[in-house]
């Protein structure tokens, strides 16, 4: 008898505070992580990686601000598919009546639920600190416990908590949030509250501190790390790289294989 194997397959397509959106697939199922650009936008993206709309099962969803879930109104109006958010975002989203086909289409999923979307892969959601109503990521497993894959998304925290530690260890692929350089924040044009609002435990993970992390991703396991979320005003891809790179190296990870998230899969340069 034959046993086919599969690998979750994980495009990063639009990272960033102009919208965030991640393609997830395994075997005949495909999902999203947020939706945050326009619907069409969202259907040339999968389109470029050889898929559509249609096939898409469902969509997670971290958090209810507008880089996460822009689309999602007109997707629910297109297609009724499940959207999986913790209540206190569901909550926002249903003042004012402003969405009714997105919340006809809500399923809440509480951080430190499971959930099965087929008989192979399981989402776990967890809590992150953001400045929102509520936030969370998300672990997905797939396969069988010897010869399954991992995944796990964690972007939008203000600092690495030990729950989020304990439930990301063990992902064979991470996307993890390297939002600003330090220096770069501290030092450009953001009024003062925001540059308050972004350093605090409640705003944005920094190089610095996604470098101080990520060793112990690799020491636990994990094979492939995505960075995610980097600033276009406060950050580079060159900073976000080379700090984290600069760590894993001195650590003794070299090997692990490291990447940035592009800004838009639909960028010429990407």
């Amino acid at each position: 008898m034959k046993v086919t194997l599969f690998m979750l397959e994980i495009i990063p397509l639009f990272s960033g505070s102009s919208g965030n959106s991640s393609y997830v697939r395994y075997g005949s199922t495909e999902l999203l992580i947020d939706a945050g650009v326009s619907c069409r936008t969202l259907s040339l993206a999968l389109t470029k990686i050889g898929t559509a709309l249609e096939n898409i099962s469902c969509v997670l969803v971290t958090h209810e601000h507008i880089d996460h879930i822009r689309g999602l109104e007109t997707i629910c109006k297109k297609r009724e598919i499940p959207v999986y958010i913790n209540s206190a975002s569901a909550n926002i989203i249903k003042q004012g009546g402003k969405n009714p086909f997105l919340c006809k289409c809500l399923k809440i999923l509480e951080p430190g639920s499971d959930i099965m979307l087929s008989a192979e892969i399981s989402v776990h959601a967890f809590k992150t600190p953001h400045d929102s109503g509520g936030s969370v990521g998300y672990r997905i497993n797939a396969g069988d416990s010897e010869t399954g894959d991992s995944f796990s998304y964690v972007t939008d925290i203000g600092y690495v908590t030990r729950d989020i530690a304990r439930n990301i260890f063990g992902s064979k692929t991470i996307i993890f949030e390297s939002n600003h350089d330090v220096e770069m924040l501290k030092n450009g044009d953001y009024p003062e509250y925001l540059k308050s609002r972004i350093m605090s435990d409640h705003g944005h993970l920094s190089n610095d501190a996604c470098a101080k992390f990520i060793p112990y991703l690799a020491s636990n396991g994990t094979q492939k790390i995505i960075l995610a979320h980097l600033s276009k005003e406060n950050n580079t891809a060159e900073k976000a790289f080379s700090s984290a790179s600069e760590a894993l190296r001195s650590a003794g990870y070299e090997k692990i294989c490291l990447e940035i998230a592009p800004g838009s899969i639909l960028d010429n340069e990407t």
